[in-house]
């Protein structure tokens, strides 16, 4: 399995130089980004868990399911109790980015593909069943850290969970396959294609927003390092024990513990944009972890294999 994923990381780094490139060469535009990510959101990711429901789903696996779901909620939890934890000395715009980067992996953009490489469709489903907590931290932590002003009530956490895009995908998936429903196979094709064109897509994506982060900046060095061994290991790590304590299956630590080792969410600097944060840290930390993960992910593999 190790093989497999350096193998992953390898065709990885190739989207991501391809997004750098295409950057670069003005191909793809910020405005282009904003089209990009909303088929990406609206369109590809849905197809893609739709269709991984429908070609793989059990009573068992839905039961797993359940526990990759508990487990990804108790992990959340806990680290939104460890960024209450006082910061000492540390300038107060770069707790924030520290605090969303614990809070919020990239999962979604980065982990998806690799788990679809490693798992195939039912490593879709469980992936996408574990990011539920991480998706609604993404947006309602993510305004609440950068714009503490800004109050979200109960009942509108609620709402944005209910009306979530995969949510609402995964319960017509269920519906489906528990009712013996099934879509013509033209039908079914097209749909499992455009959700598989989610992984070029997401990555090449990631690749154009590095190029335009800029470059890095050495006298950050200290902080990110910090920051993103949190990130890429101690978390992962953390996530492990929580499995091995859970007794999970291999298939279901590995989909937790790489997961939880993405590198720190991209939206970390949109918001740090939007709100006038540090921009600058912001956008180092997001470069820096996602570069880092390409060798930490194998890392993680490697240690999750001895305990199997």
């Amino acid at each position: 399995m190790t093989v497999a994923l350096i193998n992953t990381q390898i065709t990885i780094v190739t989207y991501l130089v391809f997004g750098f490139i295409l950057y670069k060469a003005k191909i793809i535009t910020p405005h282009a980004q904003v089209f990009i990510s909303d088929i990406m959101i609206d369109v590809l990711l849905p197809c893609s868990v739709f269709a991984s429901v429908l070609s793989g789903l059990t009573l068992d696996l839905l039961m797993r399911l359940g526990a990759i779901l508990a487990i990804g909620i108790g992990i959340e939890i806990i680290l939104f109790l460890l960024t209450k934890l006082p910061t000492g000395k540390m300038d107060i715009s770069e707790a924030n980015v520290n605090h969303y980067g614990m809070l919020v992996s990239n999962g979604g953009l980065v982990g998806t593909p690799v788990i679809e490489s490693l798992f195939g469709p039912v490593g879709v489903m469980c992936c996408n069943v574990f990011l539920i907590p991480t998706r609604v931290m993404a947006y309602s932590a993510g305004e609440s850290i950068f714009n503490p002003q800004l109050k979200r009530t109960y009942k509108e956490v609620i709402y944005s969970i209910l009306t979530n895009k995969i949510i609402i995908v995964m319960v017509l998936g269920i519906i489906c396959v528990f009712l013996n429903i099934s879509l013509p196979d033209p039908i079914y094709s097209a749909i499992s294609k455009i959700g598989g064109c989610l992984a070029p897509f997401s990555l090449m994506l990631i690749g154009s927003m590095l190029a335009q982060y800029g470059g890095f900046d050495l006298s950050l060095i200290k902080k990110i390092f910090s920051i993103s061994i949190i990130r890429l290991f101690i978390i992962p790590l953390g996530a492990l024990a929580v499995c091995l304590f859970c007794h999970l299956d291999f298939q279901s630590t590995a989909i937790v513990v790489l997961l939880m080792g993405m590198p720190v969410g991209s939206t970390c600097a949109s918001f740090a944009k939007k709100y006038k944060g540090n921009e600058k840290y912001a956008t180092n930390v997001v470069l820096v972890s996602t570069l880092a993960s390409t060798i930490t992910l194998v890392i993680l593999m490697r240690i999750i294999e001895m305990f199997f």
